[in-house]
């Protein structure tokens, strides 16, 4: 099955705090995600913990939630957006 991991990018600008950016990315794996597991991913320096998982069995795959991410500034929200893209990471839609 497929695990989808997105993430937000929040910006946390004085009196503006506000979602910069979602990026996602897919991986293919027989395993079966748990709560509580640790996920790595070369864009993160530690992995992170799963702290949530959806399951569409009908379209074949897992969602995770990992987390978000914060910046404290336009300019800091775009430097995390083109490191996660760097790291294969982007727009998902399903």
């Amino acid at each position: 099955m497929t695990i989808i991991v997105d993430l937000s990018i929040l910006c946390d600008a004085p009196g503006n705090k506000h979602v910069y950016s979602i990026v996602g990315k897919e991986y293919e794996t027989g395993l079966v995600p748990m709560t509580g597991m640790e996920f790595e991913d070369s864009a993160w320096k530690e992995p992170r913990t799963i702290q949530s998982v959806s399951i569409n069995p009908t379209e074949g795959y897992y969602h995770l939630y990992v987390g978000d991410d914060t910046g404290k500034d336009k300019d800091q929200c775009e430097q995390l957006k083109q490191m996660y893209h760097a790291h294969g990471w982007t727009r998902l839609v399903r």
